[in-house]
């Protein structure tokens, strides 16, 4: 058979068994993302439990801090959840009672600049649908009402991050031994590169969480804005979402804003101008220079990948789009068959580092030459002659 239509074959197959495997994971999604969450929890506490054994802690008490220190933050993000469910359940008749005013200042505007509406007419009223009664408040009841469920996944993801942290030393060796004695440099070589890329991606990703945090807190705070510290809080989780999460609690702090505020323009506009700054200097600015090139994922590939693996696995695969990308990225670009697809997962910028190198030995024209190498404006070429 032709090397070419073994080729084919093997990429048929490779796409059936890409769907097989989502398929499983879409079923099994309750199992399988407590398992992905406890290896990224692992990967993220490693820089930790390694810092602390490098300052002669012993390694088992360098486990030990690295596991009560897990278990402290996720029993206080639970119990946040608790405490943000009922907050907003005290606060619902006020802000439903702002709501309706917020409804008849919108409808007074448009009546005012462009045809009169009728008097007892409502904006809201043409959706048809009772915010308050018939979606928000079942919301927040069903999320009280699975504090087991939710506290048993927390358990079971603890203690697997656990027993990945006991066996560190040994499941990397393991992992290398499973493979042909030829190829386990490569191999160990990869996962190295597995675990200093997503470890770096997640630390760094948590520093600028908080920061965004913060500004949003400390925002809500010196305007006196309600649910500041939910907000700050939302924020910090939201930030893992690339693009969509900081759109989201951007718009819903300035909402929050309005709901409150309104008619006073003053403070809303505070609020929206310190939300959008704070997500456009930390994530635009400061979050790729500190990234720098480790993070090397197509921006288009990204947000197909929050699409799939949050049909795959609900919002939780948002949060984990990214650094599964990664991981793909890095697998693929270490397996020669695979090379073309790492490539077109990657941003592409060491494709053109290496094209615009070639064009410049060569001095032959390219396709791509207006992109690869932008002609210099004529006043530049009169000054250089």
């Amino acid at each position: 058979m032709e090397e070419k239509t073994l080729r084919q074959i093997r990429n048929v197959l490779g796409v059936i068994l890409t769907i097989a495997v989502m398929a499983v994971f879409r079923v099994t999604a309750s199992v399988s993302v407590t398992l992905v969450m406890s290896l990224f929890l692992f990967v993220l506490m490693i820089p930790f439990v390694t810092a602390l054994e490098k300052m002669h802690f012993p390694s088992w008490l360098a486990t030990l801090v690295a596991v009560l220190l897990m278990a402290a933050i996720l029993t206080v993000a639970v119990f946040f959840l608790l405490y943000t469910v009922s907050v907003m359940l005290n606060m619902l008749p006020f802000y439903g009672q702002r709501i309706n005013e917020l409804d008849n200042l919108i409808s007074g505007f448009l009546s005012r600049m462009f045809a009169p509406i009728p008097e007892n007419y409502s904006i809201l009223a043409m959706l048809d649908v009772d915010w308050v009664g018939s979606m928000l408040i079942p919301m927040l009841r069903t999320v009280s009402g699975s504090v087991v469920g939710i506290l048993r996944s927390t358990v079971i993801t603890l203690l697997l991050s656990v027993f990945l942290l006991v066996e560190r030393h040994t499941l990397a060796p393991k992992l290398v031994q499973t493979v042909k004695e030829e190829n386990q440099v490569k191999v160990a070589s990869v996962l190295e590169r597995i675990n200093r890329q997503v470890s770096r991606y997640l630390m760094l990703k948590v520093f600028i969480s908080i920061l965004t945090g913060l500004c949003f807190y400390v925002t809500g705070l010196a305007v006196g804005l309600d649910f500041s510290l939910i907000l700050g809080v939302l924020a910090v989780i939201m930030n893992f979402i690339p693009t969509f999460g900081s759109i989201i609690v951007t718009g819903l702090f300035i909402f929050v804003a309005m709901l409150q505020f309104l008619p006073n323009i003053t403070p809303i506009l505070i609020v929206a101008l310190c939300g959008t700054m704070t997500q456009m200097i930390l994530g635009n600015v400061i979050e790729p220079r500190l990234q720098g090139t480790q993070l090397n994922i197509s921006p288009f590939v990204i947000l197909v990948g929050l699409s799939v693996f949050g049909y795959v696995w609900g919002i939780v695969g948002m949060f984990l789009a990214v650094p599964c990308l990664s991981i793909i990225q890095i697998i693929f670009a270490n397996i020669e068959s695979t090379k073309g697809i790492a490539m077109v997962i990657s941003s592409g910028s060491s494709w053109r580092r290496k094209m615009k190198n070639e064009r410049k030995k060569t001095s032959q024209p390219g396709l791509f030459d207006d992109i690869l190498m932008p002609e210099k404006p004529d006043s530049e070429k009169t000054e250089k002659n």
